[in-house]
């Protein structure tokens, strides 16, 4: 048998049965909910997020209408997480090992490689972000001291950030993810103040190969 809930106008259900064999249930509604803002228990979340924009759209627009709740796995690829991060340095031979831990430990991990600066393009050692949910960080601390590694300190994953893998894991809801920067970093020092923040250079363009001492 069925049963099917059609909307009327006003937000009234029509509820409606069959006797079809093997027929699924079905449900339409209608979106319009703002009749119910008064009623004397309302179960809907926030009002204002059932509101219909004015004509002139003078409402902002929610990020994610109601009409699509129905779709848990989308709605929750959506909706970034309170994520935190450590930083860590990986030596060539442990990247691997950290990697085989993701899913036991339920961490993302973000490497980069740092140039070896011995004519070859292998890195010898990886700059290494760990991010993880609170939850979690307890047994990632005691999981990674198993290989030897001690993270430095604690910071939120900002979750306006522009960087594509970080903005990957802040929604992943089923999935540790693995990202690996494939362009290899360098360390310097810039005593002379040289740089300045949020500045892009190019070092051959630029003179810094000589002015760094790259």
């Amino acid at each position: 048998g069925f049963l099917v809930a059609a909307a009327l106008f006003g937000g009234e259900l029509c509820l409606c049965g069959g006797l079809w064999p093997g027929a699924a249930s079905m449900v339409e509604f209608e979106y319009d909910m703002t009749r119910w803002k008064n009623a004397k228990i309302w179960s809907g979340g926030p009002v204002e997020d059932w509101e219909v924009l004015r004509a002139d759209g003078s409402k902002p627009a929610v990020s994610v209408h109601p009409r699509d709740m129905m779709d848990y796995h989308g709605l929750s690829s959506m909706w970034p997480r309170e994520l935190y991060s450590r930083a860590v340095c990986v030596g060539e031979e442990q990247v691997t090992e950290v990697i085989k831990l993701q899913e036991e430990l339920k961490f993302h991990f973000y490497y980069t490689g740092l140039d070896p600066r011995d004519g070859t393009e292998d890195p010898k050692e990886y700059m290494c972000l760990v991010v993880y949910s609170k939850a979690n960080w307890k047994d990632i601390q005691r999981g990674l001291a198993q290989l030897g590694l001690e993270l430095d300190a604690e910071e939120a994953v900002d979750k306006d950030t522009e960087d594509l893998a970080i903005q990957m894991m802040l929604r992943a809801s089923d999935a540790w993810i693995t990202y690996c920067d494939p362009w290899m970093k360098r360390e310097f020092a810039d005593d002379a103040g040289l740089l300045q923040p949020g500045k892009v250079y190019r070092l051959n363009q630029d003179g810094l190969q000589e002015k760094l001492g790259l």
